[in-house]
């Protein structure tokens, strides 16, 4: 998203830059300093989005993260079959339980 934002103000640039040489400016000259400036915001910008991103990050134990179950199904040791519904709950939009082959099973 932020690179789509980028090169559409580069246009908006372009366009704006030509009516800079009605100023007695070089347009190109002009156009590589507003834009090598646009793009170390956009890095800039970008830094800070990982660097917010890392920060929000909540860390799991081990024992929590076996493949995404509850830890109530991780812990009660009943095999859970293929074509039972999956022991998170999860629903299709009309209200039916997922199959634990389609939710969870499927990286198995």
């Amino acid at each position: 998203m932020l690179w789509m934002d980028h090169l559409e103000n580069m246009e908006y640039l372009r366009d704006s830059v030509r009516l800079r040489a009605y100023g007695q400016q070089d347009p190109l000259v002009e156009y590589k300093n507003e834009g090598h400036k646009m793009f170390r915001g956009l890095l800039s910008t970008i830094e800070s989005s990982i660097i917010n991103t890392i920060l929000r990050v909540s860390l799991q134990s081990v024992g929590e993260k076996k493949i995404g179950l509850p830890a109530e199904a991780q812990r009660s040791g009943a095999k859970v079959g293929r074509n039972d519904p999956c022991p998170c709950g999860a629903k299709k939009p009309d209200g039916r339980s997922i199959k634990y082959k389609h939710c969870h099973g499927k990286n198995l």
